[in-house]
């Protein structure tokens, strides 16, 4: 309810008394609108946590290269870190990294984890999106050199609603959502996600999801990507 409060906040101080410059009412409607998006998002997750739990999200699997897909992560998210001089960069991309995979699903859980990294990066820091592929499986790393989680906030970073104080403002987190609903797509794909962290120094989180094997004369070589 906290967007919401305050949401109507503004407004309500806004309109109270005389009138005001209209610089005044544009800063108010700006403030508006960033909750609203706010609480848009917020919404999002939890209707999505709710049809997950429920059985009716629908996957559409089919076999997807991660290679593209990280790539547009990494522009996506190079765009949100350049206010922090956040360097972004992507290593290891092969065509044969393929899963069996829903795209718009795996695209919204690297969000999620680059999206963290930005929040609790370092100015000046760097983001490192790794792709590893192995015999059986696929391995995804996000990994940051920013404020790092506290060893005993980590077994719990994936509950629902739990969120760590890493001395930034409470704007700055969102709602404790974000982890969980990766957690679920992970799974959802036969996969699994991971985190390793230390405070002050950075984290990482792997996710591993089973690979869906590609025939050689169909995959070419992939030069690495960084920004």
């Amino acid at each position: 309810r906290t967007p919401l409060t305050v949401i109507r906040g503004e407004a309500e101080v806004t309109l109270r008394g005389k009138e005001k410059p209209i610089s005044e009412y544009r800063a108010t409607l700006e403030r508006i609108v960033q909750l609203s998006s706010q609480m848009n998002k917020l919404v999002g997750d939890i209707l999505f946590l709710a049809r997950s739990e429920s059985g009716t999200l629908q996957m559409d699997l089919k076999p997807t290269s991660l290679g593209p897909m990280l790539e547009e992560v990494r522009r996506e998210t190079a765009i949100l870190a350049r206010s922090q001089s956040i360097a972004v960069t992507l290593e290891g991309v092969s065509c044969e990294a393929t899963v069996q995979g829903d795209p718009e699903r795996l695209m919204q859980l690297f969000m999620i984890l680059t999206d963290n990294a930005v929040k609790y990066g370092r100015k000046d820091g760097s983001i490192v999106i790794r792709l590893n592929t192995s015999e059986h499986a696929v391995q995804v790393m996000v990994a940051d050199n920013g404020l790092g989680i506290p060893e005993a906030d980590l077994p719990h970073v994936v509950k629902r609603a739990y969120r760590v104080w890493r001395g930034r403002p409470s704007a700055v987190g969102g709602a404790g959502l974000g982890l969980p609903i990766a957690k679920w797509i992970a799974e959802a794909h036969h996969g699994d996600i991971s985190i390793t962290s230390t405070l002050h120094q950075g984290t990482t989180v792997t996710v591993r999801l089973p690979l869906h094997p590609v025939p050689s004369s169909q995959c070419s070589h992939e030069p690495d990507h960084a920004s």
